[in-house]
């Protein structure tokens, strides 16, 4: 217990740089006025449905649909309940097939009661190993079978001081670089280099042999269930979570892609093989599940909980995963969440029918213990979620998983222009929205520091339907890459 309160109390110095946020706050969000708030005065059950055709760099074109209901009463604020499943897939192997359910004064006890039941694999998951230093152009080089890397560089014993090349790759890349591009034919002496045979046949080859290189494929079975509520009808609040989960890790090392010729070479999971890896050379099944507890101040208006225009939300949450849950592993993960809404010159656009918001968060979290590493890019708060330093909940330029270790840090602003609003089909608006992303990632809080920060940008437009159903479409960009995404929800 010591050394958790000890572990709670350091991450202080961590979020010293979240701390000049609050120096903007707000101390008494007004309500905006009832004739700008959409569908202030619906009451009973409205049911949307949404079909999912959408894009996303990590998972590709995506299809399916969810379907929403919610039911509004006028002292239940946003709703009652809001109940939705969905049928979720890609062209890259991912699916989520979800139900969940969100229910205010659960059963007659004043609390707020969330679950979610769901499978979700992604065949083609992420790791590219831990830091906050990617060379993204050799990333690239590597799919794309312009490098040669592990199995694909020659070497033998000899060379290698009596290692094989899976237990050395360090060597194998320190020795011959990136530039080496024969195979290991050559070794078998100077006849091969001269018939051809000890030469790389080609970027062909290589490509087949390593577009896989940095995935995995992860199975996700899970449940999550959670309570919270109003202390003493304050803004503050409490937090009770649980997430189950069981993970299914394969690795794509020895299969053959349909329609390709060459296997696939070991992966960087393979020849690394991080905290988690028995979950691939056992072919088992791991559970990861854990424990949530979080502190949070919340004076955003409630009736805009999903679309804020002013207050501040921000939470300290903490998760425990080991054997007293049921898991195989035992880490613990503490993150802080700092979010800020304010409209700016409501005067001059409300005379538009239009509202001008600026929405920032700021977010640290550190990990302690052996978390595996198909979990050590999660990171949980009272409400998002996201995969290390990218993909649709991180930097907005990069790929999931793209900066991942134990310290986390990231910042994202958004200007958020309402410029449309229209009653078809119960009321929808339109925004238009510009963000800027940076954070960056640390083995620890001593070493994290405010250089080399990693940037992403770009324009986007969201669609909120009748209040609480919201659409996202952004494209960011950093400086090798960019990312495209589609989601059912503001990022924050």
């Amino acid at each position: 217990m010591m050394k958790r309160t000890l572990r709670l109390a350091s991450l202080a110095s961590l979020l010293l740089f979240l701390v000049p946020g609050l120096l903007f706050s707000q101390d008494e969000p007004q309500d905006p006025p009832e004739e700008e708030v959409q569908e202030d005065s619906a009451e009973g059950l409205r049911i949307t449905g949404l079909p999912l055709p959408s894009f996303n760099d990590d998972i590709g074109f995506t299809y399916g649909l969810r379907v929403l209901a919610t039911y509004y009463e006028p002292e239940a604020e946003p709703y009652r309940f809001q109940f939705w499943a969905q049928y979720l897939a890609s062209t890259k192997g991912f699916e989520d097939h979800a139900a969940s359910l969100d229910y205010l004064n659960f059963l007659g006890t004043g609390l707020r009661a969330k679950f979610r039941v769901g499978f979700e694999r992604t065949l083609n998951a992420q790791y590219y190993g831990f830091g906050n230093f990617q060379d993204i152009r050799r990333i690239e080089g590597v799919r794309t079978g312009e490098i040669a890397v592990g199995e694909n560089i020659p070497a033998t014993r000899s060379i290698l001081g009596g290692y094989d090349v899976a237990e050395r790759s360090d060597l194998v890349d320190a020795k011959f670089g990136d530039e080496f591009n024969l195979n290991q034919n050559i070794l078998g002496g100077p006849q091969n280099f001269y018939n051809g045979s000890g030469i790389n046949p080609g970027r062909r080859i290589l490509r087949e042999r390593q577009n896989r290189y940095y995935n995995y494929d992860r199975i996700r079975p899970y449940f999550e269930a959670s309570t919270e509520d109003f202390i003493a009808g304050t803004p503050f609040k409490w937090f009770v979570g649980f997430r189950g989960q069981r993970y299914r890790i394969q690795s794509f090392a020895g299969d053959r892609e349909g329609g390709e010729a060459e296997q696939n070479s070991l992966t960087l999971v393979d020849i690394e093989e991080p905290v988690g890896y028995d979950a691939i050379s056992e072919a088992s099944r791991r559970y990861v599940n854990g424990i949530r507890v979080a502190l949070a101040y919340d004076s955003r208006p409630q009736v805009r909980e999903n679309n804020p225009n002013a207050g501040i939300f921000t939470d300290i949450h903490y998760e425990g995963v080991g054997k007293g849950t049921g898991s195989h592993y035992s880490f613990e993960r503490v993150t802080f969440t700092f979010r800020h809404y304010m409209e700016f010159f409501h005067d001059f656009w409300s005379e538009y029918g239009q509202e001008m918001v600026f929405a920032y968060r700021l977010l640290g979290q550190e990990t302690f213990g052996n978390v595996p590493f198909f979990e050590a890019g999660r990171i949980y708060n009272m409400r998002e979620s996201s995969e290390g330093l990218g993909g649709s909940g991180g930097l907005r330029g990069y790929p999931s998983n793209q900066f991942v270790d134990r310290v986390m840090t990231m910042g994202n602003f958004e200007m958020r222009h309402t410029f449309s609003r229209v009653s078809w089909l119960g009321g929808i608006d339109f925004q238009a929205m510009y963000f800027y992303d940076i954070g960056r990632v640390a083995p620890s809080k001593r070493e994290w520091t405010l250089n080399d920060m990693h940037k992403a940008w770009g324009p986007g437009i969201s669609m909120v339907w009748q209040r609480n159903t919201i659409v996202t479409i952004f494209a960011g960009r950093s400086q090798y890459e960019t990312f495209t995404a589609f989601k059912l929800s503001h990022m924050f």
